[in-house]
């Protein structure tokens, strides 16, 4: 399947989506023998907006309070709730969002519960909120608020219950040490699904399956072949390369009347796209995601690329001189750019931390990330400018780590069209660099950003740091010296499949951090 990618890109020929090609199931993790702590984490505004709509999908909801929640803080590039402490204003805010919710549900309690029993549809419909069994006292409770307040009372409190807003682990009261089937369901549905479980996943909770690393690495395929794994993996994709803000983004709309609401939506959906044919059509390979010259364009995107407008839906293949995977797509580059120009300094802080987990440090007091300006015909070109930095004896140690992954990229302007020269200086454009960083795939001269993509992708560095990310993902917090152990044997797993990332993550969910909590 990758050939046949790799061959279509080549020819510039459009065509639709691939299949799926999810192929054998990988073997599931090597205990390390170690756990590391798992603090209590509460949903995040995504996760909780997908619970909702999840558990009231008979009745068609699509829209949820979720905005009404404070903001999230990060772990490394993930959004997650985790830190932050508890207040009375995310209490406050939690019961209205609740209240908002039962008041929308209530009317249509028949059809959502199937039935005219709200007591049994009710408890049903608590134990899929809470993603797990209800006790004797749930129940009595349950039943307590239905006889005061009806449905809809019933259903503020279970949507404003700590078991709904935060994933709350106790383990197995014989081993507190090791999830119990529906804490592992719980973890399974947040990181492929980014909400609750599906009743298959359940089922498999309640049947014992997941109490092997065997039923739990069945369990990870099958939910990596449903629909929702596109949307969860566009996710993980769109948080670890930055593009947080790509919704909100603003260009100049004298320089770049094509951009806008438009624009920006096409390059969420190539995004997806784009991930989804790689990793679950393709050969799920990083070195596919940083090479592959194709894309799937959109109206006005077709503009960027300088391509025809194409078929809704296929691919297209772009000039392998110009584009080579995902850190070429218009998505990237426009993020981590200016609203006039582009921005070496940018680019590259987003690939070292973020791309390569190295971090480069805080500038120095009195300095200010700031896109470098326009230049005047004559003066110093913004390459120029930038080499200024490594200049700085204050300077020098972070930039020169920093600055040939943002010069690489110089080909591409603040919306991601590829030039020969700068518009404002008309001076023509040098995206040669030179990398130190003590990795043999990455290391030494490289011509531009297609060249330097191609060596991302085949670096170890890369998935060193593409495995630390996807456990900052799955777990929503950042890795302390006790995951040593688990991070060292992924690292090594993604190494050996040379960059699988379907592998990494069963990986990922058969080992012993995922299965177990330090009590």
């Amino acid at each position: 399947m990758r050939r046949s990618l790799l061959v279509l890109c080549l020819t510039g020929c459009v065509v639709p989506e691939p299949p799926l090609t999810l192929g054998e199931l990988p073997s599931p993790s090597a205990s390390s023998g170690t756990v590391a702590p798992a603090p209590l984490r509460r949903l995040t505004r995504a996760q909780y907006h997908q619970a909702v709509v999840d558990l009231f999908a008979p009745l068609g909801l699509s829209e949820s309070p979720a905005w009404r929640f404070p903001g999230e803080e990060t772990a490394g590039p993930f959004l997650t709730r985790v830190r932050t402490p508890i207040t009375s204003l995310e209490v406050d805010v939690a019961i209205v969002a609740a209240e908002e919710v039962a008041a929308k549900v209530a009317p249509s309690a028949e059809r959502l519960f199937g039935c005219a029993c709200p007591r049994e549809g009710l408890e049903r419909l608590a134990a899929k909120a809470w993603r797990r069994p209800l006790t004797d006292d749930e129940r009595a409770g349950l039943g307590a608020l239905f006889e005061a307040g009806g449905v809809e009372l019933a259903v503020t409190g279970i949507l404003s219950s700590a078991s709904f807003l935060a994933v709350v682990e106790r383990g197995r009261p014989d081993d507190p040490a090791k999830l119990t089937g529906h804490e592992v369901a719980t973890r399974l549905a947040l990181l492929l699904a980014g909400g609750l479980p599906d009743d298959a996943l359940t089922a498999a909770a309640e049947e014992g399956r997941l109490d092997t690393a065997d039923g739990i690495a069945a369990e990870t395929w099958r939910l990596l072949k449903e629909p929702r794994a596109r949307t969860q993996l566009a996710a993980f994709h769109q948080q670890w390369l930055g593009l947080g803000g790509l919704q909100s983004l603003e260009k100049d709309p004298t320089r770049y009347p094509l951009f806008g609401a438009e624009a920006r939506t096409a390059m969420r959906d190539e995004l997806e796209s784009f991930v989804d044919a790689v990793v679950r059509r393709s050969d799920g390979r990083l070195e596919t995601l940083f090479s592959a010259p194709f894309a799937f364009v959109r109206a006005p995107l077709h503009r960027v690329y300088g391509v025809s407008e194409p078929t809704p839906g296929a691919s297209v293949g772009l000039d392998p001189s110009e584009r080579a995977g995902i850190l070429t797509h218009p998505a990237f580059l426009a993020t981590h750019a200016s609203p006039r120009l582009s921005s070496p300094t940018h680019r590259g802080l987003a690939i070292l931390r973020n791309v390569l987990c190295i971090e480069p440090g805080e500038p120095p007091p009195g300095v200010t990330i700031a896109p470098t300006g326009a230049a005047k015909p004559g003066a110093l070109s913004r390459r120029e400018m930038i080499e200024q930095h490594s200049a700085n004896p204050s300077c020098r140690g972070c930039h020169q780590r920093l600055d040939p992954f943002g010069l690489a990229f110089e080909h591409y302007d603040a919306i991601g069209v590829w030039r020969e020269k700068d518009l404002d200086d008309g001076s023509v454009i040098d995206a040669s660099a030179e990398v130190v960083l003590g990795d043999e795939a990455l290391d030494g001269p490289t011509k531009d950003a297609v060249e330097l993509s191609k060596r991302l992708g085949r670096s170890q560095v890369v998935l060193r740091c593409a495995a630390r990310q996807w456990y900052r993902f799955a777990f929503g917090r950042l890795e302390t010296d006790a995951d040593a152990p688990e991070l060292a044997q992924l690292e090594a797993r993604i190494i050996e499949t040379k960059g699988s990332v379907p592998d990494l993550i069963v990986a990922l969910t058969t080992s012993d951090a995922f299965r177990s909590r330090a009590p």
